[in-house]
């Protein structure tokens, strides 16, 4: 394995010497930059924010760090840039579109880092490796614009994918009740509920404190909690978060006293990062509910 990596560092460091000719440039605190490539930006001026692409690699060619791609390193450029360490020094001299290479010993990287006094002095003198490119160089309005187009794309992408999840979900509890001649009622949000004992009176509104006796069960009918084993029934205020969204919408079609059960699309329950161990990612749940009083 160290064979490979030396291997591996060896290659690397030919493919950058002999792809850099010419494309050098030596700092005044002696290190050298080899060009990948030549941005067409301009220099980096105080107060504008840095995307970088950075990975860097240990004297034995193990890798320590990687933010390339949709994880850059994100840096604001002020007054103390230069006083932070070399890697800034490196940056300073850099625009948008560079990409270099440089190496540097481990105790010039760490030359204002507390971790220097407990480095053996057998590492101090060995290199590191490092990939450098500049992504981005934005003013902070430009940066906040940007933050919230990514934002946007985000939000567009899990509503895209809660759509698809949600139309998968339903089509499988379809099938689950027509399985067990179960006519249960349909909602716009894809729950579906059967009321198997009515109650009396109105059916809880929104900001009432409700109390409720349940059992949470997966599809194929593992049970995860209830309330009823511990003997103490659950209260809540509907409709204003609390609980999940299958909950705060199902407890409102029951009144009190009612009975009955609800089937809960995994858009409306957990989503795809499940819960714990008890409950997998994108799992339909379904609670048999007695609405106590509210």
């Amino acid at each position: 394995m160290k064979l490979f990596k030396n291997i591996f560092l060896i290659v690397f460091t030919l493919f950058i010497t002999y792809s850099c000719v010419e494309k050098e440039k030596v700092l005044d605190n002696g290190t050298k930059l080899k060009y990948f490539k030549h941005g067409d930006g301009k220099a980096i001026d105080d107060g504008q924010i840095v995307m970088l692409n950075l990975q860097y690699f240990d004297h034995d060619g193990n890798e320590l760090l990687n933010k390339v791609g949709n994880d850059p390193v994100v840096l604001l450029k002020d007054s103390s840039w230069k006083n932070n360490g070399i890697i800034y020094e490196v940056i300073d001299n850099l625009k948008k579109g560079d990409s270099v290479f440089f190496q540097i010993t481990t105790e010039k990287f760490l030359e204002n880092d507390p971790r220097l006094a407990t480095t053996p002095d057998s590492l101090k003198d060995k290199l590191l490796s490092f990939y450098c490119g500049v992504e981005n160089v934005m003013d902070k309005d430009e940066f906040e614009s940007f933050q919230r187009e990514q934002y946007e794309k985000m939000q567009n992408k899990m509503n895209n994918n809660m759509e698809e999840q949600l139309i998968i979900d339903a089509q499988i509890i379809d099938q689950y009740l027509a399985d067990k001649n179960i006519e249960a009622i349909n909602t716009a949000s894809g729950l579906r509920y059967v009321i198997s004992e009515a109650g009396s009176g109105p059916n809880a509104p929104v900001g009432s404190l409700v109390k409720v006796h349940y059992t949470g069960m997966l599809l194929d009918g593992t049970k995860f909690d209830s309330s009823l084993d511990r003997g103490v029934p659950f209260e809540f205020t509907l409709g204003q978060g609390q609980v999940i969204r299958g909950w705060d919408e199902g407890i409102g079609y029951f009144n009190k006293g009612a009975k009955g059960t609800i089937y809960i699309p995994s858009t409306l329950g957990y989503g795809p990062n499940g819960a714990g161990g008890a409950i997998p990612p994108n799992s339909i749940l379904i609670f048999d509910i007695e609405l106590l009083d509210f």
